[in-house]
């Protein structure tokens, strides 16, 4: 291994072919940007994430209008290095001031260089939108992985953590696991002046809701179908973890939320697309969908649509999907639940936290519930990423004088926005979490339904009353 690659190398793995060994390690691209950036040249790191993107990013999401910008994910990191950087320098005063006040016992002495330190900290490092990181596996020099056909035997991973950084960033699993192969996927992956990159996954954390979203994860063809998903997949929550650590305790403190309760991650979230996206044949989709349920995902019911990635159409979401959400159990494992370790449910504190006695979850074992507010404050979170976080009155004349649409005019967010009040109101102030296997099946159509004749019968009662 050269000294080059030794700076990016996080943490190794190995698995094993019947007479073959690859060593592969983990790479942060969040966790490896410099703490501090000039903003003119990129740093190396950027140079491997343009890599991922061109050998496995395009292949993977041919349709341009389904991939992110590469340009974009540059920008998301050199903001999310911004506050980094800035959170840096306020924990190094926080340590002066308290050495200050523990050797010399006077606050006031303290508090004085407190003040004189501030000053020279810039405040515009915070940024609403969500934090994101892109974690690679890397083949490890010197291993030979070019025999695919060979059975795969895998061993677990360990791995540090990270952070990370953005101001708008969208990725789906439109493509992912077990995407159709393409020719530029399927070509020759060693290329001796370049690290051999396996797969990837992203994944982001929406700091106002307090959840993570597994946004993209995806293997070289070669290595598809060998378990390495499962470490990877282990490897981007750990990462999103961090992220909520860092960036969301530092939004929580900013805005005076956080207390010894406050959970910074309740769920992590992933959507999918249905058979009627068209983009793979509904056999790819279930294929899809069956990997997603092996690494522990479950279909929230949940009217969920993907909202418009950019302002010029606020009605132009993204319908042909579902929303997942991170639970490792099925109808004979969720009763015991509640009583797992600590590692396995540390990604499900929505279920860890919520007040459903355990007769209530073995009534219907093939669901539990998920309070309704988390999916839609994620929603709205999602949305004001997109359309801005500034909702009151002044702010929203800015914007539509600007040209950008107030995001709660949208069809799709009056809908949630009117589900969430009616399972309010009916008593639960809950969604159920799907525990069977796929085939899922999408609640939108119904649900639209429900409030189109909603929506007719108000207007109806309006009338007689006029």
């Amino acid at each position: 291994m050269s000294s080059s690659r030794a700076s990016l190398l996080s943490a190794r793995s190995s698995s094993s072919f019947s007479k073959r060994s690859v060593e592969y390690d983990f790479v942060s691209i969040e966790e490896e940007f410099p703490t501090s950036d000039d903003g003119e040249e990129k740093p190396p790191c950027f140079s491997l994430l343009q890599q991922f993107y061109d050998e496995l990013m395009i292949p993977t999401f041919p349709i341009e209008e389904e991939r992110d910008d590469i340009d974009d994910w540059f920008e998301c990191f050199r903001l999310q290095m911004k506050q980094r950087h800035q959170l840096h320098e306020q924990k190094q005063q926080e340590d002066i001031k308290q050495a200050l006040t523990e050797v010399i016992q006077e606050e006031g002495i303290a508090e004085a260089v407190q003040k004189l330190s501030n000053a020279s900290i810039a405040d515009d490092g915070e940024f609403d939108g969500p934090a994101m990181d892109v974690v690679l596996m890397i083949l490890d020099e010197g291993s030979d992985g070019d025999d695919s056909n060979n059975e795969v035997t895998t061993a677990n991973t360990t791995g540090r953590c990270l952070r990370r950084g953005s101001s708008r960033i969208r990725m789906s699993m439109y493509g992912g696991l077990y995407a159709p192969k393409s020719d530029q996927n399927a070509k020759s992956y060693s290329d001796g002046n370049k690290p051999v990159i396996i797969g990837g996954a992203a994944v982001e954390y929406y700091k106002k809701s307090r959840v993570g979203l597994l946004s993209y994860v995806v293997l070289r063809d070669e290595f598809r179908g060998c378990g390495l998903a499962t470490y990877l997949h282990e490897e981007a929550l750990s990462r999103l973890e961090n992220l909520a650590n860092v960036y969301g305790a530092s939004f929580q403190k900013e805005r005076n939320r956080q207390s010894e309760s406050t959970t910074l991650l309740q769920a992590v979230f992933a959507e999918t697309n249905t058979a009627e996206a068209g983009d793979v044949s509904p056999a790819q989709i279930l294929l899809r969908h069956n990997s997603l349920y092996n690494l522990g995902y479950r279909l929230v019911s949940f009217p969920y649509a993907q909202p418009p990635l950019t302002t010029e159409d606020v009605d132009g979401s993204f319908d042909e999907v579902v929303l997942l959400t991170y639970f490792p159990f099925d109808e004979n494992t969720v009763r015991t639940a509640h009583n797992v370790g600590e590692y396995s449910m540390r990604y499900c504190q929505w279920f860890s936290q919520q007040e459903t006695s355990s007769d209530a979850v073995t009534e219907s074992r093939s669901s539990t519930q998920m309070n309704v507010n988390i999916p839609f404050l994620y929603v709205e979170d999602f949305y004001q990423s997109v359309f801005g976080y500034d909702t009151n009155d002044d702010s929203e004349a800015k914007k539509v004088k600007d040209g950008i649409p107030d995001y709660r005019t949208a069809k799709y967010y009056k809908l949630v926005h009117w589900f969430t009040r009616h399972r309010k109101g009916n008593g639960s102030g809950s969604v159920d979490v799907i525990l069977d296997r796929p085939p899922w099946n999408d609640c939108k159509e119904i649900l639209g339904n429900e409030y189109e004749e909603s929506l007719a019968l108000e207007g109806a009662e309006d009338r007689m009353r006029k």
